[in-house]
């Protein structure tokens, strides 16, 4: 349970959720607990079982053939299964907590959480603009919604896969884009299309996006990142210091890499290569830790920095 020297709230908008968490949290994870110590020990127990089969199976099949080889694959299939059957056992919990957490949290910040069934983004937006590559097959997952400071914004997890086929037919799947989208209405409009990449050699698009090269402020960003725009002096006033910054934060903030972006049809969509978020972190460790809600904090705190960082004098009055 956190106390002073522990708080959650690190920035204006978490203001209560110390309350929040003593008094709604923290009670549901302190229950799930006593049912995490059962099923562990029990995953536990399964799991030295199966490995002692699997042993027991291959000392015997290494008497039989006199060769100890297969039987040494064996046992480490057998130490794999029983690792497999405890992680199982606790798949529920972690669904189960994971959503209590996340809704909660949510709930508190007047945002909306979806864990699947909702509407995706605007793709082809995202492909055109070269903010993404493309792809055969996608999945999507867990959307936030809601507003910050009069902003609104829609964020999710998505998945982009590439299918290759052999010369016999076999097909197989290439993960091309695993990370988070996100979107932001300031409620203004943008008079042109502000692209910022990662990526060098992108000349054929910028010609054929009719962009030309804006120069950044910073030399620091002009060596992480390549920005085009079809307005020269709003691509100026929007991608300040400041933002930038804000948005190398973010891509820090959920362990991810090769952060672009892109102000178009007045909106701020963005495109974070990242493992998955808001996880509930893991079953071999107590629920009550404040580990555990506080990564989702700071991943959620990062959602408001830079949402904040493009100011408010951007939007519409």
């Amino acid at each position: 349970m956190p106390n002073q020297k522990q708080t959650f709230e690190t920035r204006t908008e978490f203001k209560g959720f110390d309350k929040f968490h003593r008094n709604i949290i923290h009670p549901f994870l302190l229950e799930k607990e006593q049912y995490r110590l059962v099923r562990v020990a029990k995953g536990k127990k399964y799991g030295v079982i199966t490995a002692c089969v699997f042993f027991l199976i291959a000392v015997f099949l290494g008497i039989r053939t006199g060769s100890f080889i297969g039987a040494g694959a064996l046992v480490i299939g057998g130490i794999i299964s029983g690792f497999g059957i405890s992680y199982a056992m606790l798949t529920k919990l972690r669904g189960e907590t994971k959503q209590f957490l996340m809704s909660n949290i949510c709930g508190f910040l007047g945002w909306a959480f979806q864990a699947d069934k909702f509407d995706p983004p605007n793709l082809k937006l995202y492909k055109a603009n070269k903010l993404l590559p493309s792809c055969d097959r996608v999945a999507f997952e867990d959307r936030m919604s809601g507003h910050v400071n009069g902003a609104e914004f829609s964020f999710c997890e998505a998945h982009l896969e590439q299918v290759n086929t052999d010369s016999k037919g076999n097909r197989t799947w290439t993960t091309v884009f695993r990370g988070i989208l996100m979107e932001v209405d300031f409620h203004r409009e943008f008079l042109g299309r502000t692209v910022v990449l990662r990526d060098a050699g992108i000349f054929n698009f910028k010609k054929k996006a009719g962009m030309k090269q804006v120069g950044l402020v910073d030399p620091k960003f002009e060596k992480i990142f390549e920005a085009y725009s079809t307005d020269q002096v709003e691509s100026r006033y929007l991608l300040t210091p400041v933002f930038m910054q804000k948005l190398v934060d973010l891509e820090t903030s959920v362990s991810g890499k090769k952060n672009r972006f892109g102000f178009l049809e007045d909106k701020l969509h963005i495109a974070v290569e990242a493992p998955n978020q808001f996880e509930a972190g893991s079953m071999y460790k107590p629920l009550t830790d404040k580990a555990r809600t506080d990564k989702i904090m700071k991943e959620i705190s990062a959602i408001f920095d830079v949402i904040n960082g493009v100011g408010k004098d951007k939007r519409r009055k």
